[in-house]
């Protein structure tokens, strides 16, 4: 038995000492005596222990593990810590070194170079083979954009540009400073140049619509490029309306494509999407608008899927805050005309204090209407404080403005009326009243709902809110009291500007209105002084700016004025009126000038027609015994229509 072992041994290769001494280790039972002859091995029996062993340390680390993690020493944390960090610098050295060697040479000189110098290194190293270039490109663009170049240059410029760009479009397109060498070489260069730049950015439209500097191209190509360039800007536009709604930046270029360059049926091609996500793919061209879409889907039972899409994209631009774009107020619109009442509750709850930002637009405003409508108290108290310090502006709008109409009719707290919205109207009355808009919203609380001086379809929206009964103070007692705040400011602003409100017609229908309105104790001494002074110093020459009388627009004011205070006299007697101002304050001799004139004469016959009789006497005394036989030589109409009032009382 050992002498077939020791021939094994001649037979294997020489091994290191430590694997010697291990078989030296197992041999012990062989070399024990000389005369005892070897024992066989147990090798189940030597396996089994083996097992038995590894599974004893296996169990020995499983327990050091368990009470490391159980109970970590801070020391070693520290330094596993430290290693990390010390791995991740040598890490970023190791890459510097290899591609940024120069970077550390600009932040290590700092003290000798300027950030400009420091800029353009950093440039150099980002932009590599690409950076002569772009900074090339930059040079001629300096030249290209500027004003007093003439078109000879600017057609060789954007000709040596588009050998630069050629194959960099997209990268140019990319950067802050590149981007406006595209930008400007598709405002000034020809058809060919553009083609060129449109067909490298054609198929990236939709995601450069979302970057900070290409979207900036896109635009350009929308406001410079060809009606084929647009039109497809508007397919690519095609599936990501709602992305592009959603999105800061690609809302800007969705904005400007459907508010300047899409016709009606482009715009609701695009507003589909927020109908559903089959119209991404499919547009439908059967129905027009919103209604006949949801009565076709009311027919197969999906009305409520629509709804429930729409509100969906709705409160996701709510949530971004973006709310400025044409598409989302009509959609918005769209939804809270049909949406059910916990539909709307949702949306009015979600959207009542960041209608400032959408009252720029009729769909807009109309949505800031809708939800003054069907908004509660409370709701309306918070939208009413979110106009704080944008009333004058709102009220200047041009679709903004019906918006103030709405309050005035619907809010019944008119102490908070009067607080927010009509302070600061009242704070900027000139700037107010004298706005194309902003007069409306003062005529409003004059005469509200008077389609004599306020657009007729305006008129029957406000007249629609009626029939929902969600004010509970009667609508003369909330006019009243809110004319009764404003109503000294009126008072000043036209005895102050008496010359300039008779000449406009607006503003002198609105002194009609106003006296109107105004209760028997208020004083109107103040005006009528100011209004006969102003008639005494016209005069009744042809074609002169003083002459009051002859003026078409003063006189049908003041013929209107004669008559709202008759009416006013009428009702309620007092001892000054605007008669007796108008005979006390001009002399007769300036009064008689005015039968000279038809209109002058047509003013003597309103007077005669609605002033108190001891008035119509003192007109009749100055005029009768000397300026019949004048009246009676006249040829126009007004001195006969004068003559017959004037003689059968004198006879």
């Amino acid at each position: 038995m050992s002498t077939s072992v020791e021939t094994k041994k001649r037979k294997l290769p020489k091994k290191s000492d430590d694997t010697v001494q291990k078989k030296k280790k197992v041999q012990f039972s062989l070399n024990n005596t000389e005369n005892e002859t070897p024992k066989k091995m147990d090798f189940e029996a030597l396996s089994s222990s083996l097992k038995s062993r590894a599974s004893e340390k296996l169990a020995e680390v499983a327990a050091a593990k368990r009470q490391v993690r159980a109970k970590t020493d801070p020391a070693i944390l520290s330094n596993v810590k430290q290693i990390k960090k010390q791995l991740k610098t040598k890490q970023k050295q190791m890459e510097i070194k290899k591609s940024k060697k120069k970077h550390i040479n600009i932040v290590q000189d700092k003290e000798n170079t300027t950030f400009r110098e420091r800029l353009k290194e950093r440039q150099k190293l980002r932009r590599g083979v690409l950076f002569d270039m772009a900074d090339k490109s930059k040079k001629i663009w300096e030249m290209l954009r500027r004003d007093e170049t003439t078109k000879e240059v600017r057609v060789k410029l954007c000709g040596e540009l588009m050998k630069l760009i050629e194959g960099n479009v997209k990268f140019l397109s990319m950067a802050h400073d590149t981007t406006r060498v595209l930008e400007c070489l598709v405002q000034f260069g020809n058809e060919q140049q553009k083609q060129y730049i449109f067909d490298q950015i054609q198929k990236d439209i939709a995601t450069m619509a979302k970057s900070l500097y290409a979207h900036h191209v896109i635009i350009k190509f929308l406001t410079y490029g060809t009606d084929v360039q647009r039109d497809a800007i508007k397919k690519s536009l095609h599936g990501h309306v709602c992305k592009l709604a959603r999105h800061t930046i690609g809302c800007r270029v969705l904005e400007l494509c459907y508010n300047d360059f899409c016709n009606s049926a482009e715009r609701f091609q695009l507003v589909q999407e927020f109908y559903g996500r089959e119209y991404t793919i499919l547009k439908t061209t059967d129905v027009k608008n919103i209604e006949e879409l949801l009565a076709s889907k009311t027919a197969t039972g999906q009305r409520t899927n629509v709804l429930d899409y729409m509100q969906e994209n709705l409160m996701a631009c709510i949530q971004k805050d973006l709310l400025s774009t044409s598409i989302v107020h009509r959609v918005m619109h769209e939804y809270i005309r049909n949406a059910n009442e916990k539909g709307r509750e949702e949306l009015i709850d979600a959207v009542k204090e960041k209608l400032i930002k959408m009252i720029h637009s009729r769909d807009g405003a109309h949505v800031a209407i809708h939800c003054l409508w069907y908004g509660s108290n409370k709701d309306r108290k918070l939208l009413i404080k979110s106009f704080k310090s944008f009333v004058v502006k709102i009220a200047k709008e041009e679709q903004g403005y019906p918006v103030l109409w709405t309050i005035f009719d619907m809010v019944d707290d008119t102490k908070l009326v009067s607080k927010i919205v009509l302070q600061e109207l009242m704070s900027s009355f000139d700037e107010v009243i004298n706005d194309p808009f902003g007069k409306k919203v003062l005529m409003y609380l004059i005469a509200p709902r008077n389609t004599k001086h306020l657009q007729y379809q305006l008129i029957q929206l406000m007249k629609s809110s009626d029939k929902l009964n969600t004010s509970k103070k009667d609508a003369d007692i909330r006019q009243r009291e809110l004319f009764d705040f404003c109503k000294s400011y009126f008072l000043e602003f036209f005895t102050t500007n008496i010359l300039f409100s008779l000449k406009d017609g607006f503003h002198g229908f609105m002194m009609t209105e106003m006296i109107a309105k105004l209760s028997p104790e208020d004083d109107l001494s103040a005006f009528y002084t100011a209004l006969s002074t102003v008639l005494g110093e016209s005069t009744v020459e042809a074609q002169s700016e003083t002459n009051l009388i002859e003026n078409q627009i003063a006189h049908n004011v003041l013929r209107h004025l004669i008559i709202a205070d008759g009416k006013r006299q009428k009702a309620n007697k007092h001892k000054k009126t605007l008669l007796s101002t108008i005979l006390s304050t001009i002399s007769p001799d300036t009064l008689r000038t005015w039968i000279l004139c038809n209109r002058g004469c047509f003013l003597f016959v309103n007077m005669l027609e609605h002033g108190q009789p001891d008035e119509c006497e003192k007109i009749r005394s100055f005029l009768v015994p000397s300026a019949v036989e004048t009246l009676k030589r006249q040829a126009f109409a007004g001195s006969k229509i004068l003559v017959e009032k004037l003689l059968p009382s004198s006879s």
